[in-house]
Parts: structure tokens; C-alpha cells; sequence
């Protein structure tokens, strides 16, 4: 069996190469030995949602593994083939649930076996996509690649959420369709705006809360009162979010901005108002984290292309992390302000 050495020091040295390293490892069937895993963190090694990744990928494929425990710096990874059925991972914590889906969603929709996890964690957690991002950005473009699948938010779970016991966890279901294969797609053109819409989750909160955040997005960017919305959840809290979605054509952009304890709403809200400024500055079709997200996918599917602002520090050490384990050819372009990424 061919053995992949990877030193998780490399790069930004985070998460994301342990979870694209185990896609891999499950997708080529070769055996990952990690190092320094996400040596490049407050908090090196594995926390509770980086163990749980493993121990989904673990049970996707019937692997081997040793060294997996909290904090642990080093794993081994023996691969078995990817397997369908059901399965159910719960993280333990409000860790991130959506990253344990970006650690499976690939293999198991390679495989093009009919699968259904269910995975109890955080549903909203700061530096990781929400389930929103995943649901309405990114899983369109997998759909447009030929996958067959949906995600489901069963219950939500906010990080720092007081009383983090299992029934209060968050929820999602992801059901994977068998007979799914990628195929590349080309995200070049550049849409004009054709939507926007700004929404202020609010649980267990006052209401003025949500309102001093959407008068801040109409102050800043000018929505109509109605391009904007407060939604107000049942299943969570107290926590809060302010998510501003921005579409060209057929592609998403999702920025989402989680209020903090102490954090004045005003605050919350002009945070995401400058992370929407950016990317409004620069006309592209792609997002900076959904470039991330796409190169996975793009590669397994053997090409494709997208076109984004300069890329980021995660975004480079995931495309020379696909290559440890890919011989695949992937540019990165300059034109103007923008990137073109092509893969293959």
C-alpha cells in the first residue's frame, strides 16, 4: 500500500490538511501518516471535532487508525473501501459538525454509494462554514458537478452556547444518493448582482437586537427594508447571527457573522458589512471560501476551473496537500484583480 507522509506544520497549518488529507486517504486508498497535526494553532493536535472527523472517516471506510485521541499530534490511517449505510457521529461538543461533513461528503459521493450519517455538534461555529454556507453556496455547485445528495439541519447548535449536554447539541442529517459521480465544472463569468437579502438570527434575545443589526446593513449597504429579516429560532441559545446573502446569477455568496456575549450588535452587524464590502469590491463568482471548498471536489472529478479573488493561505496549502496525494496539475492564473484557478 502506498503510504502519504504529511507534516501538518506546512503552510497554514490548521485543520484543513487533516481533513483533505483523510478525503484523500480514503479516495486513493492510501495509508496517511500526519504530523504535527494543525501545529499552526493556539492549541496544536487534535480537539474534539478534529478527533470526530477521524473516527467519521474511520467508520466511512473501515480503517485502521492509531493515534487518534485529543491532542494528539500524530495519526496513522489505514483505508478501507468507502461504504454505504448508516452511520452516526456525535462530536461531544458544539465542535463543528459542518467540517465533519466536508471530511465524508466527497468519498461518499464518489463512491456512489447510498449513505445516511447523522452528526450531533455545532451547526454555527466561528471559522468554520455554517450549515447555511454548505446548504446554499457550496452544495449547489456539487449538485451542478453531478452529486446526489441533501443536507439537513435537524436541530441548531450555536458555539458557546451555555450547557453544551448532548440533547442540546445541534443536528444535521446528511443522505447521500447512490449511482453519484463529478464531473468538471467552469465558473468563469462574472454575473451582475441579482439578489441580496440580510438576515438576523435571534434565540432566546431581544428583538432590538436584531433590529439595530439590519439598521446597520441598510446604513451600509444600502438594503430595503425588504431585503432584510429576523428569524427567530425555537431550538437554540441564547445566540445570535447576522448572514448577508449576495447571488450573481446562479452563484451564492454567504456571509455570516456570529454575535458574541459583550459584542455590541452594531458591532456584529459592521463586521459583516465589511466582510460584504470585500468581496463586493472584487467582481468574481466565487468566494474566498468556497474556492477552498471547491478544489477538493474539482480534483476528484479530474478538472474544472473557477475564477476568485487572490488566494488565501488555506486555500494554497489545501491545493499542495490534494497534490501529495494527486498527480494532478492545478493553476493559478493572475488576471486583473482576480484568479482564475484551473485544475487538471
Amino acid at each position: 500500500m502506498d503510504v502519504v507522509d504529511i507534516d501538518g506544520a506546512r503552510g497554514e497549518g490548521g485543520g484543513q490538511i487533516l481533513r483533505t488529507s483523510l478525503a484523500l486517504s480514503m479516495l486513493t486508498g492510501k495509508q496517511l501518516v500526519m504530523r504535527n497535526i494543525r501545529a499552526g494553532r493556539a492549541k496544536p493536535g487534535l480537539r474534539r471535532q478534529h478527533l470526530a472527523c477521524v473516527e467519521a472517516a474511520r467508520d466511512l471506510c473501515g480503517a485502521t487508525v492509531h493515534g487518534a485521541k485529543v491532542s494528539s499530534q500524530y495519526i496513522e490511517f489505514t483505508p478501507g473501501p468507502v461504504r454505504g449505510g448508516g452511520h452516526h457521529v456525535n462530536i461531544g461538543s458544539m465542535g463543528s459538525s459542518t467540517l465533519v461533513v466536508q471530511t465524508i461528503l466527497v468519498p461518499a459521493i464518489a463512491a456512489g454509494l447510498a449513505l445516511r450519517m447523522t452528526i450531533r455538534g455545532g451547526t454555527h461555529n466561528p471559522m468554520a462554514p455554517p450549515f447555511e454556507f454548505v446548504h446554499r453556496v457550496f452544495g449547489p455547485h456539487l449538485v451542478a458537478m453531478g452529486a446526489r445528495f441533501e443536507l439537513a439541519l435537524d436541530q441548531h447548535g450555536f458555539v458557546g452556547a451555555p450547557h453544551e449536554r448532548d440533547d442540546k447539541l445541534g443536528q444535521l442529517t446528511l443522505t447521500v444518493h447512490g449511482g453519484g459521480a463529478l464531473h468538471p465544472i467552469h465558473v468563469i463569468d462574472v454575473p451582475e448582482l441579482t439578489s441580496r437579502r440580510a438576515v438576523a438570527l435571534l434565540a432566546r434575545l431581544p428583538t432590538h437586537v436584531a433590529e439595530r443589526e439590519l439598521e446597520v446593513v441598510r446604513a451600509r449597504l444600502g438594503f430595503a427594508a425588504a431585503e432584510c429579516a429576523t428569524q427567530e429560532l425555537r431550538d437554540a441559545g441564547p445566540a445570535n447571527a447576522v448572514m448577508i446573502e449576495l447571488e450573481r446569477g446562479p452563484y451564492r455568496e454567504l456571509i455570516t457573522e456570529l454575535g458574541e456575549k459583550g459584542t455590541r450588535a452594531e458591532l456584529v452587524a459592521q463586521r459583516a458589512c465589511d466582510a460584504a464590502e470585500a468581496y463586493l469590491r472584487t467582481p468574481v463568482p466565487v468566494g474566498e471560501h468556497l474556492a477552498d471548498q471547491l478544489l477538493l471536489p474539482l480534483a476528484v472529478a479530474g478538472g474544472g476551473s473557477f475564477r476568485c479573488a487572490p488566494l488565501s493561505l488555506h486555500a494554497t496549502t489545501n491545493i499542495e496537500t490534494i497534490q501529495r496525494f494527486l498527480a494532478l496539475p492545478i493553476e493559478v492564473t493572475p488576471d486583473g484583480a482576480t484568479v482564475v484557478v484551473t485544475v487538471g
